[in-house]
């Protein structure tokens, strides 16, 4: 089975002005693989550096539609992956993470890592199903 490149604009487009080797979604069979990216702000797709509340919000949206692009939901996502680049985010980025999966969880890590090119605080990767 071969695998699929799912383009998912705008992101893809953003991705691609900064010269991100990566595509947004990669489908085989029925898992989507969806890759991690900066908070972009979806009107002007700068990265968005403020506040980690808004910088969460942008990247779970991200995540969100391209989920959605392959086929499936936040309800079939079965692992997310969550990098900041401080540990101190842990609670609110919490508050917004519970907003998209409020129930029945998906597995998931938290990672402090340092900091990225670009000045922003986030980045959240998901696997997921696709019924």
């Amino acid at each position: 089975m071969k695998r699929e490149i799912i383009r998912v604009e705008p992101l893809a487009t953003f991705l691609e002005k900064y010269n991100a080797p990566t595509s947004t979604v990669t489908k085989h069979g029925d898992t989507i693989y969806v890759t991690g990216a900066p908070p972009f702000d979806p009107e002007t797709g700068e990265i968005f550096k403020g506040d980690i509340s808004r910088q969460a919000e942008l990247v779970l949206e991200q995540m969100k539609q391209c989920v959605e692009a392959a086929g499936s939901s936040l309800e079939n996502v079965l692992k997310v992956n969550v990098y900041v680049t401080n540990v101190e985010m842990f609670p609110k980025v919490n508050e917004v993470y519970k907003r998209y999966f409020p129930s029945d969880f998906p597995a998931r890590i938290f990672v402090n890592v340092p900091a990225w090119n670009g000045g922003f605080d986030i980045e959240v990767d998901c696997i997921a199903a696709v019924e």
